[in-house]
């Protein structure tokens, strides 16, 4: 507690915890189902450098500094994300880990896998970009538009650009922005023209409210999972196609393949048994996985090394 110069009695929580710098973009305990259990973990190759890393643990590989990052209402950083991040990995890996024991995959089983991959489809750092453009443009359209008379004015001002045909400003939100100089305004827009780096990520807690129609919709489509008899499928850095569509394949362990594929009758919730998977299947799988690698992909063997 605290009185600041001009008398106005005010209060700081405790800052937030914030210790993680290196946030995953790929769960750990996803990149660890990926090992030989002889082995120490997965064998790495790194597409950007061609760097080939024998059987190790995940460290911070599959990582991006800060990735997760979200600010408390005094703008500081925080590891809240990260952790319910974590805590959602450490639940679906229940129903990864039933999977793997039995070779089926029950009902709650494969709502886990499904969040699974919302989650991950979800949480690509590539996509907060857009939203840090769209930030940009909204700045610089509120510096121009703020002499509209009301919020009503100012939506459709907006919405004729093209470029923000979704505004919707309320009338307190109009208020807040006209009580402001437009020396002020200016400098905001300014800051927002300059922002870099991890500001991007506004609000990436909305990523846990979009995992869940994505879900469902994964819950949709009909799967055909695949069991290989020796480790062989592999796991990238981009596990899930970025748009999630009807037809993909995925690697869910390294034994296990997964395809999904728009169904072509109604889907039942009973339990999915594996099939054996040929070897054309495999390299089909891997292959796909290995198409959409930014910069990792790991496997149970040394066979992922040839995979440059």
């Amino acid at each position: 507690m605290g009185r600041d110069q001009y008398g106005v009695l005010m209060s700081i929580s405790t800052a937030p915890k914030f210790e993680k710098k290196h946030h995953h973009v790929v769960p750990k305990l996803w990149q660890k189902r990926f090992a030989d259990p002889e082995e120490d973990g997965p064998y790495y190759l790194n597409l950007m450098t061609g760097q080939k890393l024998p059987a190790q643990g995940p460290g911070d590989k599959m990582s991006e500094e800060y990735a997760n990052i979200v600010f408390d209402e005094h703008f500081r950083p925080s590891d809240e994300l990260e952790d319910r991040f974590s805590k959602i990995e450490g639940l679906v890996a229940t129903g990864l880990d039933r999977l793997i024991k039995t070779g089926a995959m029950d009902r709650d089983a494969r709502v886990d896998i499904a969040m699974l991959m919302a989650v991950q489809a979800c949480r690509y750092p590539d996509h907060f970009v857009t939203r840090l453009d769209l930030a940009k443009i909204l700045a610089i359209a509120l510096n121009d538009y703020r002499s509209c008379p009301n919020e009503h004015a100012l939506n459709q001002a907006l919405q004729a650009t093209g470029v923000l045909p979704g505004a919707q400003l309320t009338a307190s939100e109009f208020t807040l922005l006209t009580s402001v100089t437009g020396a002020q305004l200016e400098k905001e827009t300014a800051d927002v023209l300059e922002l870099h780096g991890y500001e991007v990520h506004f609000n990436p807690s909305l990523i846990l409210a979009a995992a869940q129609p994505i879900a469902c919709h994964l819950l949709g489509l009909e799967w055909t999972l695949l069991r290989s008899q020796t480790p062989s499928f592999i796991l990238s850095d981009r596990p899930v196609p970025d748009q999630i569509g009807y037809d993909f394949s995925i690697g869910l362990s390294a034994h296990y393949g997964l395809t999904l594929s728009y169904p072509k009758q109604p889907v039942t919730d009973g339990t999915i048994h594996a099939s054996p998977a040929s070897a054309l299947q495999i390299t089909a799988i891997n292959n796909e996985v290995r198409s959409r690698a930014k910069k990792w992909v790991c496997g149970p063997t040394s066979a992922v090394h040839k995979m440059i």
